[in-house]
């Protein structure tokens, strides 16, 4: 796994290297002025703030509209529920500072299980919405069917099915072709 790392200083992101080093085989560091936005097979990013030109709230923000690894940001205790408030849309975690090494490897082992929950959710969320408009397809196809040949919709439905496995193709491609075949007058 790749860790990106943004802090003030080259010192801040090397010790945060040194902290996680078993976690990751590769890092990235960048010290806030360079304005990385290279996060190309990161597993995790760590913003330690406050960074140099701005505190980096502004920098999560964007970074999280741009990848989907999970981001901790490191924040003084006094304002850590602030920050959390003020970055909740970004799904990022925050840490207090100071911290101990264990509670760092920790919010990282549970951030990237929350974003893998998300990603499994996300792909179930995927799936689902194209098996909806393959319902919606082949229900279009039925009305047609059943307002051009006088089928009811359970002859429809078979007629499809019967179709999709006779072809060897999907009902929603039968029903694709349904469509073009009765709709391409209209």
């Amino acid at each position: 796994m790749k860790i990106f790392i943004n802090a003030k200083t080259e010192e801040a992101c090397k010790d945060l290297r040194d902290i996680l080093g078993e976690f990751a085989e590769d890092f990235s560091l960048c010290f806030d002025d360079e304005k990385q936005f290279d996060f190309d097979d990161c597993g995790a990013i760590i913003v330690s703030t406050p960074l140099r030109s701005e505190f980096g709230l502004n920098y999560v923000s964007e970074a999280s509209k741009l990848t989907s690894s999970p981001i901790i940001v490191l924040a003084r205790a006094d304002i850590a529920d602030d920050v959390q408030k003020r970055i909740k849309f970004t799904g990022a975690f925050v840490v207090e500072k100071p911290f101990k090494k264990s509670v760092l490897q920790n919010a990282l082992k549970m951030a990237a299980l929350a974003k893998e929950n998300i990603n499994r959710l996300e792909d179930e969320k995927n799936k689902l919405s194209k098996q909806l408009d393959d319902v919606k397809i082949i229900d279009r196809a039925k009305c047609c069917l059943i307002q051009y040949l006088n089928l009811t919709e359970e002859q429809a439905h078979r007629h499809i099915q019967k179709l999709a496995m006779d072809t060897r193709k999907t009902q929603r491609q039968i029903a694709e072709d349904v469509l073009r075949t009765y709709l391409s007058d209209t």
